[in-house]
């Protein structure tokens, strides 16, 4: 029973939030809440006569289902009430939606074995119509996709690919829709890449995880999206960078997740950049992400086209450009403790548990990663695996890990051997 009350907390945690809200502030603990607090946040000032109607058939059709009626009732009453939810009204029917959204969660945990069938059954119908209710899609989409059964996971990534991020109750309940997307994007479906670009590289998407009071800007919801796909996803972005519109958002991403093969792509922003926060974003991607190849580039630069800020800056940081060897990365890591002997055997069990559990290894010393005789480009392959699954866990420490890893690969980069 736990694992159903995690699931449903976390279909739970953001609800008809719209993400422009400035202000937030916290009210009565929510036992159905997984940190302990009811998030509100100030929404339209205008209410909507549709809306109060519906909300009142809500209340009166919940608060009259009385012991006779049978599961298959009362369930559905609960899911039809989720499919009639809109974008709209004020305040006090986002709370009322809220709180009759509890009552129906709590319903749907305590009857799992009843309503789930039926939450299957509903699910297709609404995929099946022309134009489906995207709250129910989000919603129940969500909570199916969190189950164990493949079928049943196939089933919420279809929900997902149905929705449109474009709807207004989409983009109020930005941050579900994130962890609805980062449920999914593992599958690897041919589709995934085009809706993060659409919704997350081009859109304005933000989350905050309260039990590491963590805020993902923009720019970090696509890290942890593009990051947990893997494979593929460096390429994309890449090939994305002539757009003006989003290139400084995709050099951001690539400062996280890139590599020396976004190089020549990068080259080209710098050669054309013309104001100061692309090239200093390029800069930071040439130097942590682009290796001997990044440092080369750097170095050939002709600065006569760029801005007199960027100029300026250039002319700060050649001289450490210009002394950038892996010597100088391996010193940032004389800090740590020395790793003892190292065995390239040990090396690679180390690795392998790494990789298992998601980049988390507490025995691992990053240094002995530097001393091993390993093959670096092996070291590479198999740390940028690891990096990528890092991304499965929503956390500052997994971003932690993640920046030392770039470390790690920084310094690999330069290595000879």
């Amino acid at each position: 029973m736990t694992a159903i009350r995690e699931h449903l907390q976390l279909i739970r945690q953001c609800r008809l939030l719209p993400i422009y809200a400035k202000a937030a502030v916290n009210s009565r603990p929510n036992q159905f809440n997984p940190w302990g607090k009811k998030v509100k946040t100030l929404l339209p000032a205008h209410m909507s006569a549709f809306l109060n109607i519906i909300a009142a058939a809500w209340v009166f059709s919940i608060t009259n289902l009385g012991h006779a009626a049978s599961i298959e009732e009362q369930t559905m009453s609960q899911l039809n009430a989720i499919r009639e939810i809109k974008a709209e009204g004020g305040e006090g029917v986002t709370d009322k939606y809220n709180e009759q959204l509890d009552d129906a969660w709590k319903f749907f945990a305590d009857n799992k074995p009843q309503v789930l069938p039926i939450m299957r059954r509903e699910l297709k119908i609404e995929l099946g119509k022309p134009k489906p209710s995207q709250m129910f899609l989000l919603d129940i989409g969500y909570y199916i996709r969190l189950q164990e059964n493949q079928a049943d996971k196939d089933l919420g990534r279809g929900a997902f690919f149905a929705i449109d991020p474009d709807a207004e109750i989409v983009q109020w309940n930005g941050q579900q829709f994130f962890q609805f997307a980062h449920a999914v994007v593992p599958d690897h479906d041919a589709r995934t890449l085009s809706v993060l670009d659409k919704a997350f590289l081009r859109g304005n998407v933000t989350a905050f995880i309260p039990q590491h009071s963590l805020s993902l800007s923009e720019t970090l919801v696509c890290v942890f999206l593009y990051g947990i796909y893997g494979e593929g996803a460096e390429e994309r972005l890449a090939s994305q960078l002539t757009d003006p519109a989003i290139v400084d958002r995709v050099l951001e991403i690539l400062i996280w997740i890139g590599s020396p093969a976004s190089v020549p792509a990068v080259e080209k922003v710098l050669k054309g950049a013309r104001n100061y926060e692309t090239f200093a974003r390029a800069t930071a991607f040439m130097m942590r992400s682009g290796g001997p190849k990044g440092r080369a580039a750097m170095l050939a630069l002709k600065t006569q086209s760029l801005d007199p800020e960027s100029r300026e800056y250039y002319a700060k940081v050649r001289d450490g450009i210009e002394a950038t060897t892996y010597e100088r990365f391996k010193e940032q890591f004389e800090r740590l403790p020395p790793p003892g002997p190292v065995d390239d055997s040990g090396i690679k069990k180390r690795l392998s548990i790494m990789y298992q559990n998601y980049g988390k290894d507490d025995e691992a010393n990053p240094r002995s990663f530097l001393e091993t005789s390993l093959p670096s480009t092996y070291l590479v392959t198999e740390l940028s695996r690891i990096r990528s699954r890092m991304f499965y866990r929503i956390s500052d420490e997994a971003l932690s890990d993640v920046e030392m890893t770039n470390a790690l690969l920084s310094a690999l980069y330069y290595k000879t051997k």
